[in-house]
């Protein structure tokens, strides 16, 4: 089984609609992911639903030799999978997840509410638990170089699951948007960080500004 991960609204589902497009792979999900009820958007993810005895799927999965690409949102368990982990700039990850929350699963929440981890995990410790701190058998993608179609980040995926990419990623996120503006929503991280204010900003700094610069984004 190889996990993927990354904080929500990172780009986890980007990254499973590379494997299904580029590596002709489905995947699964730790979640009902009720949002996916579209055949076209199925198709497009390459989703495989596990039914309601997820641990009995496995099983099975293991006993006819199956390998598994499942999604999470969770902090890295006890065993240590190889994981492809997705990383996004944390000031648009928060944004885009205080988005869902309201507008898909109905919660009044706040900026401050996601940025402290009242409503999910913190930002921080979830991507330095995934991508920092020393682990065996990760890969480490980004956001914006998925989006991208960035022929180096397909090859180290095709590198690290042992399977060659059949064709480049020409899926453009307004094909996404098509098939659910809701959850594909924007896909620009200029855009998201544009709707952070002054207080907003500096609450993200005081919390996770010296996290987001280890991973190479922002000044901040």
């Amino acid at each position: 089984m190889i996990w993927l991960a990354s904080y929500p609204r990172s780009g986890n589902t980007l990254l499973r609609v590379v494997l299904k497009h580029c590596f002709g792979l489905s995947s699964q999900s730790v979640y009902h992911d009720s949002e996916f009820t579209d055949p076209e958007l199925v198709a497009a993810i390459g989703h495989e639903a596990v039914g309601d005895d997820p641990s009995r799927f496995l099983a099975r999965a293991r006993t006819d030799g199956r390998r598994l690409y499942v999604k999470t949102h969770e902090l890295p368990p006890a065993q240590h999978w190889p994981v492809i982990y997705v990383v996004r700039d944390g000031r648009s990850a928060t944004v885009s997840h205080l988005h869902y929350l309201r507008q898909v699963l109905g919660h009044q929440v706040t900026f401050a509410d996601v940025l402290a981890g009242r409503m999910g995990p913190l930002w921080s410790h979830h991507v330095r638990a995934w991508a920092l701190e020393p682990r065996a058998n990760r890969l480490v993608v980004r956001y914006e170089k998925l989006a991208a179609a960035d022929e180096e980040s397909l090859r180290a995926i095709s590198d690290f699951i042992g399977v060659p990419v059949a064709r480049p990623f020409d899926v453009s996120f307004a094909q996404l948007n098509a098939l659910n503006p809701v959850f594909f929503r924007r896909g620009s991280d200029e855009a998201n960080i544009a709707e952070m204010d002054g207080e907003t900003q500096a609450l993200f700094e005081r919390l996770h500004g010296e996290t987001l610069r280890a991973l190479g984004y922002g000044a901040g």
